[in-house]
C-alpha cells in the first residue's frame, strides 16, 4: 500500500487509477459518448475501496465490523482516469468524518463525497439526506414500483478467485494485503467494493424488468451507496443470504431514481453488513422518453 499524506486535518491516499471491468450500458464506450459523457465509465463501487486504507488509519480493523462509508456519487470517472481519496481527521476517536473521492489531476471534480463512521451511523451523509420521493404516477419507467415493495432473496458469495482477478487486474484499484493474505480475522476479506456487490445482484438487468415492467434496455447509473458493517467483515467464499426492499422513488430532469435497502446475512442469521443504494435510469435512453432521446 502507498503511503498516505497526512495533514492536520486530513489524511490523503495515492492516485489510484480506475479501471472499468462490466461491459454493456454506460460502460461502453460508443453507448456513454452516445449520451453525452466523455468516455466509458467506471461503477461508483470501484471508488468506495480507495478509502479502506484511510479507514482503516482513522477508525483501526474495527472499521471493517462496524464501519460505514455513505457516498453521493458527483461526477463520471471515465476508464483510465486516477481517482484519491480524503478523509478528514475525527475529532474523537469515533467521531464521524467527512470523506470524497477527486479526480487526482484536478482536485475540483469530485467522483463522490459523504461521511465514514464508526459504530453510529445515525447521522450519515445518506442518513441526513432528503431521498426526494415522488409517487410512482408521475414516472415512466419506474411506474408501478412502490415503497416497501421486495425485491427477492438470493444466496451469494464473494468469491476468493473472483477477487483475486479484479486485484491482478487493478480493477480493485485499492490492493489492501487483507483481501489476499492474512488479516485480523484470519484469512483475506472481501474488499469493499465487492461487500457492496454481494447485494447489487438483487438490482441486476433481468431483475429490473421483473420489478419494473415499463423499464426496458433504459441504462443505470449508481447515485449513491452507504455500506455499514454490523458484524464485518464479509468472508470470502462463505454464503450470504441476501434480501433487499425498496424504499421509494423519485425523478430528476435527467433521471429516474430507485432507493432501495439490502441485507447480507450470514449462516447464523446475523446482519454482516447492509447497504442503502440510489439507482438512477437516464431517461434519454429509454423509449419512454423520444423528447430526451439523443440523436
Amino acid at each position: 500500500m502507498a503511503a498516505t499524506h497526512e495533514t492536520t486535518t486530513h489524511r490523503i491516499g495515492p492516485p489510484r487509477v480506475a479501471i472499468n471491468h462490466v461491459t454493456g450500458s454506460l460502460h461502453d464506450e460508443e453507448a456513454a459518448k452516445g449520451l453525452g459523457f466523455r468516455g466509458t465509465a467506471v461503477g461508483g463501487t470501484t471508488h468506495m475501496d480507495v478509502f479502506a486504507p484511510l479507514l482503516v488509519e482513522t477508525y483501526g480493523a474495527e472499521w471493517f465490523e462496524r464501519g460505514a462509508l455513505s457516498v453521493m456519487f458527483l461526477n463520471v470517472i471515465v476508464s483510465g482516469e486516477a481517482v484519491q481519496a480524503v478523509v478528514e481527521r475525527p475529532a474523537t476517536p469515533a467521531a464521524q468524518v467527512g470523506v470524497l473521492a477527486r479526480r487526482a489531476d484536478d482536485h475540483a471534480i469530485l467522483a463522490g463525497a459523504g461521511t465514514a463512521s464508526l459504530r453510529d451511523h445515525s447521522r450519515s451523509a445518506l442518513a441526513t439526506r432528503g431521498l426526494r420521493l415522488c409517487d410512482e404516477s408521475q414516472l415512466r419507467m419506474l411506474k408501478g414500483v412502490k415503497p416497501g415493495q421486495s425485491l427477492g432473496q438470493l444466496t451469494a458469495s464473494v468469491e476468493r478467485e473472483t477477487q483475486d482477478a479484479l486485484l491482478a487486474s487493478g480493477a480493485i484499484n485499492e490492493p489492501l494485503d487483507w483481501y489476499r493474505g492474512a488479516s485480523p480475522w484470519g484469512g483475506p476479506i472481501a474488499c469493499v467494493s465487492q461487500s457492496a456487490i454481494l447485494m447489487l445482484d438483487l438490482v441486476n438487468p433481468e431483475n429490473q424488468r421483473r420489478i419494473a415492467p415499463d423499464i426496458g434496455e433504459s441504462f443505470g447509473m449508481f447515485g449513491a451507496i452507504e455500506l455499514a458493517y454490523e458484524r464485518g467483515p464479509v468472508f470470502l467464499d462463505r454464503p450470504y443470504t441476501i434480501e433487499g426492499t425498496v424504499v421509494g422513488v423519485g425523478h430528476s430532469p435527467q433521471t429516474e431514481y430507485l432507493w432501495w435497502d439490502a441485507t447480507a446475512r450470514d449462516e447464523r442469521g446475523e446482519t454482516a453488513v447492509r447497504m442503502r443504494q440510489q439507482l438512477r435510469f437516464l431517461k434519454a435512453s429509454s423509449p419512454l422518453y423520444p423528447e430526451l432521446s439523443a440523436p
